[in-house]
């Protein structure tokens, strides 16, 4: 979704067809996969670490294995990404791009109001304040759901009231009430039959697309906090009912959900790249924006998929042995 929301809204319109044309209005909803992303990371977490609340020992554990899962790659890729831009002088990608103090904040993933070197970055911020606070449940249940009830209520009330201030803006974003939801859907999957699990995905499709649809070709004006909120229900009913067995999963999408963190960080420079190579050789050659965005979503996924299998997996079979055994050793 998000690499059909970039294709349709930035690269056709701004880099391919100079009259601005688009594949697809219903397209430009795709940055709804980030409120999917989400919810399902904050499903993930606890279907994987539910049995590590309230074991201390098991901390440090989880923090190393989130900072393994997402700094080494997002690393990469910065890194051949500044690299390419100081070799244009700066002249490509952000304006911060050759701010040491901004180029720092980007490899820390410290949140950032504006001037991102890379702008996809903002959604990992966030994921690292979810695990920050997630790792309080495994120190303690009572403390860590105490500080996630008052975090939530503090989100809900940035959801509703006035827009807040930087950086409170950050940390009570309606965003991070989405990892919520991931958690209930994990609660609540388990004890779902077949039959139930296939209306809620149903229902949670109906809702998620219908706040999407309603926006980009219906015309509606959505508060964004409460769009957010519409979002995280429907993501939320959709995982609960995709991991309650709605659906059989071919081994294809298996390969495509392990590779979604890969393709998340290439997609844009993959397709940037695609084009820009293709502009000397004619492109787009008369071909229709819906043909177009088939083929530069096709160049980004493979681009994904490559990185996933060649330079990520590789990343994690040695994070996983840095990251320690699950639990802890005892000395005899």
């Amino acid at each position: 979704m998000v690499t059909l929301f970039h294709a349709n809204n930035y690269v056709l319109p701004a880099t391919l067809y100079k009259d601005g044309s688009t594949a697809w209005a219903g397209f430009a909803m795709g940055y709804a996969g980030v409120e999917f992303f989400f919810v399902l990371s904050g499903f993930v977490m606890v279907f994987v670490h539910s049995a590590d609340f309230g074991q201390p020992e098991r901390a440090g554990r989880f923090l190393r294995k989130r900072i393994l899962r997402i700094y080494p790659l997002y690393w990469l890729v910065l890194s051949i990404l500044l690299a390419i831009y100081a070799l244009e002088s700066f002249t490509l990608g952000p304006a911060g791009a050759s701010d040491p103090w901004l180029v720092l904040a980007a490899y820390l993933l410290w949140p950032l109001e504006d001037m991102h070197v890379m702008p996809l970055a903002w959604t990992l911020s966030h994921e690292m304040l979810f695990y920050l606070v997630f790792v309080v449940l495994i120190f303690s249940v009572r403390a860590g759901t105490a500080i996630f009830l008052v975090w939530m209520a503090g989100c809900f009330a940035g959801a509703v009231l006035a827009p807040l201030d930087w950086p409170l803006r950050f940390v009570f974003s309606p965003y991070n009430i989405l990892f919520l939801f991931g958690m209930g859907a994990a609660a609540v999957w388990p004890k779902l039959g077949t039959g139930t699990a296939r209306l809620i995905l149903c229902a949670g499709l109906a809702a998620f697309f219908t706040v999407g649809f309603s926006e980009v070709l219906g015309g509606w004006q959505w508060h964004e906090g409460l769009r957010t909120l519409a979002y995280g229900v429907g993501a939320a009913a959709m995982v609960a009912g995709l991991a309650g067995g709605a659906l059989p999963v071919p081994k294809w999408l298996l390969l495509l959900g392990d590779a979604s963190y890969s393709l998340y960080l290439v997609h844009l420079p993959a397709m940037s790249l695609a084009v820009k190579l293709a502009h000397p050789l004619g492109a787009p050659w008369s071909l229709p924006p819906v043909v177009a965005i088939i083929l530069v979503t096709a160049i980004a996924v493979i681009t994904g998929v490559l990185v996933h299998l060649v330079v990520e997996r590789p990343i994690l079979s040695s994070a996983a042995r840095l990251a320690g055994p699950r639990t802890p050793r005892v000395a005899a």
